[in-house]
């Protein structure tokens, strides 16, 4: 492999008695003793000049891979798309997201890329442009898709403030080779695709989106509902007889249809706390897993990691892949 090609991150060995707490404190000793890497990362919306460096530690008992993550955010960003309600119904509030480029009301993100090569360009995953597959559709904002044209599957880990995060997981994803078109459509994602699950969801909190309205599918059955997600069971289904509302009133968008995800798209335990300007993340994943659409934890596997700042796609990146270095 290249010199230039990576940066390495030891990942320190620890013992499978060791107790390894979820909860995005890092208040273990062990991660006080654990070695660190920083990675500059740039180009994401609403940073301090769109850069922001991630700290990164790591850990690994021989079944399951520990890491944290830590990266200066001086916004707690927990709005998300939220609905208002207007002289004519409600509307969702957004300022981008018709183009689904999102960068006013949206949750903060963090994404990890695992691969077995470590090639630039997110390891030839991204595809500039409006239009990078000529017999694909055109994205609505210009940036480009993700995509493996090797045919080779990169293991994606989404973690997201608002819909996973009291999950207590990151969204388990891949990217694989770009997909066929659907009929009726309106977001094409290219190979970038959710891993798949028995259970478990989260949905937006509309029928059917529009700019100029939506009819929410459920209503808070508190009044004075204040939550960043609506229960299913802590709502109702939407009636217009109960929808007395006043104008200016704002709900969530995300409806929690279960606590959270079971199966391939639950993989990623993760959980992050947001103090004084800097979010911490605690993510685990066994080393090996059954599924397809995961890349093994192993000496060498490749990582790349990006931050969004209340963005929906404009997230930070870096070029240099990390190289995991599992120490004996």
């Amino acid at each position: 492999m290249a010199q230039n090609t990576h940066i390495s991150l030891n990942v320190v060995p620890i013992g499978a008695n060791v107790l390894m707490e979820i909860d995005g404190l890092a208040d273990e000793p062990i991660w006080q003793e654990a070695q660190s890497i920083n990675v500059h990362t740039i180009g994401g919306a609403n940073f301090v000049d769109g850069q922001t460096t991630v700290t990164i530690k790591a850990l690994s008992n021989k079944h399951e891979t520990f890491f944290l993550f830590t990266w200066a955010d001086p916004t707690h960003s927990l709005s998300h798309l939220p609905i208002e309600k207007v002289s004519t119904g409600w509307k969702v509030v957004e300022n981008g997201f018709y183009e689904f480029d999102e960068q006013s009301h949206y949750e903060d993100k963090f994404a990890v890329m695992l691969s077995k090569t470590c090639n630039s360009g997110a390891d030839g995953t991204a595809h500039l442009g409006k239009t990078p597959f000529q017999d694909k559709p055109s994205n609505w904002h210009g940036k480009g898709y993700h995509a493996s044209v090797d045919n080779k599957v990169r293991d994606l880990w989404h973690w997201k403030a608002v819909r996973t995060n009291d999950m207590i997981l990151a969204d388990d994803n891949f990217i694989g080779p770009p997909t066929k078109v659907l009929s009726g459509q309106r977001r094409y994602s290219a190979g970038y695709l959710p891993d798949g699950k028995e259970s478990g969801a989260y949905v937006m909190n509309w029928l059917w989106y529009s700019p100029n309205g939506v009819i929410p599918k459920r209503l808070p059955k508190d009044a004075l509902y204040e939550g960043d997600v609506i229960p299913w069971f802590g709502s109702k289904p939407y009636k217009k007889d109960d929808d007395h509302y006043p104008i200016g009133t704002r709900l969530p968008s995300v409806l929690y249809r279960s606590n959270r995800f079971e199966g391939d798209r639950a993989d990623v335990r993760a959980r992050g706390q947001w103090k004084n300007g800097q979010w911490t993340l605690e993510l685990v994943r066994k080393n090996m897993t059954p599924s397809e659409h995961d890349v093994a934890l192993e000496h060498g596997t490749c990582m790349w990691v990006s931050a969004f700042d209340h963005s929906q796609i404009a997230h930070t990146r870096h070029n240099l892949a990390i190289s995991l270095k599992y120490i004996l």
